[in-house]
């Protein structure tokens, strides 16, 4: 339950936060254009949870199968389906004939950081985030009781 509340508070938040302040920014100072940073963007909050909670809940559920299968490299599976699913609450749009297709990778950017931030954040501490085995005779007597 709790990866579902940390994947459905805080992915869209997330996603607005690093797409419109950190990408946008980026891929307008690449282009040459000017920046386009405001904090009057924070209104488009309430859009971000009503586009991206769906997706949100997708991911946790992606993420408890990863995590109930002990699957190696869970955060960078997390990654790759958030790019997946950032695609789509905007299917429609792509449709349009006069989408520009030169930066839809970008797009799938917005997704995979705050999808690899909270499949990080769901990591119980009894699962860590690097599995190491302990070799020392101290770790094999633990492990025997």
């Amino acid at each position: 339950m709790k990866r579902f509340l940390i994947f459905a508070a805080l992915w869209p938040i997330l996603g607005l936060v690093w797409g419109v302040w950190i990408v946008l920014q980026l891929s307008n100072w690449a282009v040459g254009a000017p920046l386009s940073f405001d904090d009057h963007q924070a209104n488009l909050l309430p859009m971000a949870y009503m586009a991206g909670i769906i997706p949100a809940l997708l991911l946790a559920w992606f993420d408890e199968a990863l995590a109930r299968r002990r699957a190696s490299h869970r955060m960078s599976w997390t990654a790759l389906a958030a790019y997946l699913v950032s695609y789509v609450p905007l299917l429609g749009v792509y449709s349009l004939p006069s989408m520009d297709n030169h930066a839809i990778w970008l797009v799938g950017l917005i997704g995979a950081v705050p999808g690899a931030v909270c499949a990080w954040l769901a990591t119980d501490e009894a699962e860590g985030v690097i599995r190491r085995r302990d070799k020392s005779p101290i770790g094999q007597i633990n492990r025997m009781f």
